[in-house]
């Protein structure tokens, strides 16, 4: 019996992109395709979630008495899949029905694009016309997809940072990504480092989280351990490609179609070789560009940021500081950090206290490795409880309230590493003036 394969599409898209892809693969792989499915599901409606997703998939599934399958996705369809395993099989300890998993282009850790198709002109140009709901676009699906969202800081947390990551049960799951944007008049909505819809960096499963706590005694910094993700994923940046061309929509040439089919094929005991493999590619690819000082396909880390209080309490009124090993007008670290190496910095829409910061590894290893200077990083925060009238707040605005992170060029790389993204929790100490609570002793 041979193993089924099913395909799931993203956003606003449908099962009609993947039938090229599915033809390609009946004439390109060994065992002969006599089962394989094409996954249609509803993401331009304001009503539908991404639980209401996975709930259907889940009942279509099993109506389908789908087996074992091998899976491949494209962009939203990775938070699909990664949401169903982790909900219907992992939080149960159970076994996902998949063996290999294959990512094309996936919005694992968000898209730049997805904010603004919940904006009048996202409406307008991306609405439901054929549902019959022509200005909605899939708020709640849009708001999941959005950088810096809580949704996929969560959904990492479970499934990234747990114990049980879904490869622990056999799951071998394979990232493939394009670095060019679009061409033509869509080419209006590119980012550098992105493929025109998902950041190289958002898509990549490989992650790390950071957490930091300032010192209610001193100010000072205190780091915690750097934690990679759980779980063994494959990771591969094809050269030249964008986030509908991977898809093989229209051309499926065999620089596409052949790590289409070995990620499909692969085995566990092969599949580490094809992890280094993968790397090995990714790497000759990175540094193509990495030397170019224009290049719109650098190493970037999507850096994403989420402040909290110690007693629990979301901050959304801050901003971070990036500087040499003194703040200073004349401090060139700074200029560098603030104005090339920061290529973005969005705060989430619903909470600001989430934010993503998309950094150029390839322009800040540059200038380190010649200057070998100690980077800083500080935050000031609202409210400031050294302002006369405010009761309850935090100390970050004068000299001696907060220190600052500080990373020597030999450690920079560990902390900023390229086509990764890194969750950052900061916890700060709050504060009451005396007059929030009082005691009055009348036997004085």
């Amino acid at each position: 019996m041979t193993t089924p394969i099913v395909i799931l599409h993203g956003w606003s898209d449908d099962k009609e992109s993947f039938r090229n892809l599915a033809h390609k693969l009946q004439g390109k792989l060994e065992r002969p395709i006599t089962d394989l499915w094409l996954g249609d599901y509803i993401s331009l409606d304001d009503d539908v979630n991404v639980d209401d997703i996975i709930d259907a998939m889940q009942r279509a599934w099993l109506d389908a008495k789908l087996p074992t399958a091998d899976v491949i996705i494209h962009s939203t369809g990775g938070l699909v899949i990664r949401h169903w395993m982790q909900k219907y099989y992992v939080s149960k300890n159970s076994k996902p029905p998949i063996r290999n998993l294959v990512m094309l282009a996936p919005a694992n850790f968000g898209s730049p694009l997805a904010h603004t198709g919940r904006t009048i002109l996202g409406r307008i140009f991306k609405g439901d016309r054929e549902g019959g709901k022509p200005f909605q676009t899939g708020t709640h699906v849009l708001k999941s997809l959005e950088m810096a969202s809580p949704y996929t800081w969560r959904l990492a947390e479970m499934d990234r940072f747990a114990p049980n990551a879904f490869s622990k049960f056999g799951v071998r799951c394979t990232v493939i990504v394009g670095n060019h944007g679009y061409k033509g008049l869509r080419s209006l909505a590119n980012k550098d480092g992105s493929d025109g819809t998902v950041y190289v960096a958002t898509a990549n499963l490989n992650c790390a989280r950071l957490p930091l706590r300032v010192k209610r005694q001193n100010g000072e910094f205190e780091v915690g351990k750097i934690e990679e993700a759980r779980g063994e994923t494959a990771f591969l940046v094809l050269d030249g490609f964008d986030h509908g061309s991977v898809t093989g929509n229209k051309s499926c040439p065999a620089k596409l179609l052949n790590p289409i089919v070995e990620a499909l094929t692969v085995t566990q005991n092969n599949f580490p070789g094809w992890k280094r493999k993968c790397a090995t590619a990714t790497a000759r690819v990175t540094k193509k560009y990495s030397g170019e000082a224009d290049s719109d396909r650098h190493a970037f880390q999507n850096l994403v940021v989420h402040v909290i209080d110690d007693q629990g309490n979301e901050v959304d009124d801050y901003v971070i500081e990036f500087y040499g090993d003194f703040l200073e007008e004349e401090d060139e670290l700074a200029d560098v950090f603030n104005q090339k190496v920061v290529r973005g910095v969005h705060a989430y829409k619903d909470n600001a206290s989430y934010r993503s910061f998309m950094i150029d590894s390839s322009v800040l290893f540059r200038y380190i490795d010649s200057s070998r200077e100690t980077l800083s990083i500080s935050l000031s925060a609202l409210p400031d409880i050294n302002q006369e009238r405010t009761l309850a707040g935090y100390r970050t605005f004068e000299d001696d309230d907060i220190g600052a992170l500080k990373i020597p060029y030999q450690e920079l790389k560990k902390y900023f590493s390229p086509h990764r993204t890194l969750f950052v929790e900061i916890t700060l100490p709050r504060y009451q003036k005396p007059e929030v609570f009082s005691l009055e002793n009348l036997q004085n």
